[in-house]
């Protein structure tokens, strides 16, 4: 029996892509073990094991970005972490990375190992552990790009997927069902503000300053406010609640999308054609800005600095973002990616697997 060692782990953008590529090869090839690399306070410790999949724990060794007492213990608490992931990938027939804490020491140990490597790029700009994968010989995936041979597009749950395929018709009237089950009215435009797992704190108090000003222009805002945030009261047209647990539904009841642009986020809003307004989260090597320029280079959408988006920014603009919307929906446009990357990255695996 051939196994397989997902290393996606941390936050919902790396866990959930590596999730539906495990769960296609359980439907398709059952007799290939899907296991998960993960440490002890990602995002992972919930979904996989509700997803039915082994989770195997190893340290959490982020990398400084500048330098402190945390860079000089760096090497040796890596070192500890590549000892374990060594130990618990040993006798793997290949290595799945989507990014996260535990990708770089499973590419290194691989690599060690001699065991093949697949590396899942979900950023429009490549992370500095992908750049490592290469070093280490991966087959490299990319979301986005031109380059047809390496862009596979991101893996997306079946119902964002089958909203997506809708004909615009039956999206109207998948709309209209969606706000009415939210008791909303299906007549007034619909904005759908989150901020990523966690929520946002910059969307919330800008949300809350000027959240009745923006219903009292006829808008309606549903709006996540992340799982460990205070829940403001619902009010007629506004909808709080600490996690969307079901996102299909949300996106087919919203006008437009206020959102931070992680890889996932922008390739959902680009495929179901909702125009959005991206406030890329300044972090990393810059690739929320990068991935947000996917959509807003074809017009889908607008990107907005993090430290320019305020209650008066958004009350100065919201009147013109909505009509851009309305105008991106009546043509009925979209962001022409990938809808099969599961089965895409799950198939050029087996090639791997097979040696070809």
């Amino acid at each position: 029996m051939k196994k397989i060692f997902f290393a996606g782990a941390g936050t919902a953008g790396h866990v959930e892509p590596a999730l539906a590529v495990a769960r296609w090869f359980r439907v398709n090839h059952p007799e290939i073990e899907a296991h998960f690399l993960g440490t002890s306070d990602g995002v992972e410790n919930t979904l996989v094991p509700a997803a039915g999949f082994p989770l195997h724990i190893i340290n959490k060794v982020p990398f400084p970005r500048r330098l402190n007492a945390e860079l000089l213990i760096w090497p040796w608490r890596f070192q500890r972490a590549l000892r374990q992931t060594k130990a618990l990938i040993a006798g793997a027939d290949l290595v799945i990375g989507f990014g996260g804490y535990v990708a770089a020491p499973a590419y290194l140990a691989a690599r060690r190992a001699g065991i093949p490597i697949v590396a899942h790029e979900a950023n429009a700009k490549m992370g500095m552990a992908n750049k490592l994968a290469l070093c280490c010989g991966a087959v490299m995936l990319r979301a986005f790009g031109e380059d047809s041979a390496e862009r596979v597009g991101i893996p997306l749950r079946n119902e964002i997927v089958d909203l997506a395929r809708l004909q615009p018709a039956v999206r109207r009237s998948t709309r209209e069902a969606a706000l009415r089950s939210m008791n909303f009215d299906p007549q007034v435009k619909t904005i759908l503000v989150f901020g990523g797992s966690l929520g946002s704190m910059k969307f919330n108090e800008a949300i809350a300053q000027s959240q009745r000003e923006i219903s009292r222009r006829g808008y309606q805002i549903i709006h996540a406010v992340g799982a460990k945030n205070d829940l403001p009261s619902a009010q007629a047209g506004y909808l709080p609640m600490r996690y969307i647990d079901d996102m299909a539904l949300a996106y087919a009841a919203s006008d437009m999308v206020i959102s931070r642009s992680g890889a996932v986020t922008v390739t959902e809003v680009g495929v179901l054609g909702i125009y959005s307004l991206f406030v890329p989260l300044p972090i990393g090597n810059g690739e929320q800005s990068e991935n947000a320029k996917v959509i807003t280079a074809r017009g889908g959408g607008e990107l907005v600095d993090n430290s320019e988006f305020s209650a008066t920014w958004l009350l100065a603009n919201i009147d013109r973002l909505v009509a851009q919307a309305d105008a991106w929906s009546a043509a009925a446009q979209k962001v022409d990616l990938p809808l099969n990357a599961s089965a895409e990255i799950a198939g050029r695996s087996l090639k791997v697997l097979a040696h070809e």
